[in-house]
């Protein structure tokens, strides 16, 4: 091989190592910025779930508390219940008050409801409305 061949090897050698160098910084490059938009849109993922997580926790206190009421309402029927064997018209142990505004200053009673069978009815209406509420929030919390 003569000199000339041998400078011409050498330098394609070189270029063909800064080509195969420089290929690799791209690489390395890419590489780097895929790495950051994974990184981006990893958080912006878990932004995205923490936000969905949040609302289902809210959906889920409050189904802890239309079960508490439920809970409550269904001690209260218990109890009208045998008041209503009993054959009371009305009753001293529970009361449906309704108020609003009259002056516009401050609430008060406009009437009251006493009767027993109308509170076990009323309260038999609240409890259906409820369940049928917790069914709901229950099919959005699975889903």
């Amino acid at each position: 091989m003569s000199k000339n061949e041998k400078d011409v090897n050498v330098t394609s050698q070189a270029q063909g190592a800064q080509t195969k160098n420089s290929a690799q910084a791209e690489n390395k490059t890419e590489q780097k910025s895929v790495e950051k938009k994974s990184i981006t849109d990893l958080q912006k993922e878990l932004a995205e779930r923490l936000q969905e997580l949040n609302y289902k926790k809210k959906l889920a206190d409050n189904r802890e508390k239309f079960l508490h009421v439920d809970a409550s309402l269904r001690e209260l029927q218990k109890e009208l219940k045998s008041e209503e064997k009993t054959g009371v018209f009305e009753t001293s142990n529970s009361r449906i008050i309704f108020q609003g505004m009259k002056n516009g200053y401050r609430n008060e009673d406009l009437f009251s409801i006493s009767n027993v069978t109308l509170i076990f009815k009323f309260i038999e209406f609240l409890r259906s409305e409820i369940k049928v509420k917790v069914e709901e929030i229950e099919a959005e919390i699975v889903f």
